[in-house]
């Protein structure tokens, strides 16, 4: 099943619902059969609803395209991009990763798919660091913040 969309053409497979190409590809090539435990469009909160007068402030959600998991504990937080640049990733974006870097001490990891591997990078961190190029998960992301 696929729908257009404005951000790119949407996907079913495997009973998950992928927002473009792209987080389709990356699934089926990395996290399907990488033999670890995996969630798709995790809904994650970065700032609990919270009493303002009379009334609730509502919560602040991040949902990560995957979230993998290596007993139990995150291993990977990933989000698909077309690029590194500020084009492909906004400035929303941007506080959402703080955010949920903040709250759950684990980078989130911008990935660009490639023909036959993936670069990937975390944001925002105050020295930059470089992307690194990728042929499979099985790398702990210590390796990309030191």
């Amino acid at each position: 099943m696929t729908s257009a969309s404005h951000f790119g053409k949407k996907s079913t497979v495997d009973g998950y619902k992928f927002d473009s190409q792209k987080e389709l590809d990356f699934y089926l090539r990395y996290i399907k059969n990488s033999g670890y435990e995996f969630e798709v469009q995790k809904n994650l909160v970065l700032v609990d609803k919270f009493p303002l007068g009379s009334h609730n402030v509502r919560s602040v959600s991040y949902k990560a395209d995957f979230v993998v998991l290596d007993g139990g504990l995150i291993k990977h937080v990933y989000d698909v991009k077309n690029g590194f640049n500020g084009y492909a990733i906004d400035d929303k974006s941007q506080l959402k990763f703080k955010l949920f870097a903040q709250r759950y001490h684990v980078p989130v990891e911008v990935v660009v798919l490639r023909k036959h591997d993936f670069r990937v990078g975390v944001l925002g961190t105050t020295k930059k660091i470089k992307t690194q190029v990728k042929t499979n998960i099985d790398y702990d992301y210590s390796e990309l913040i030191g």
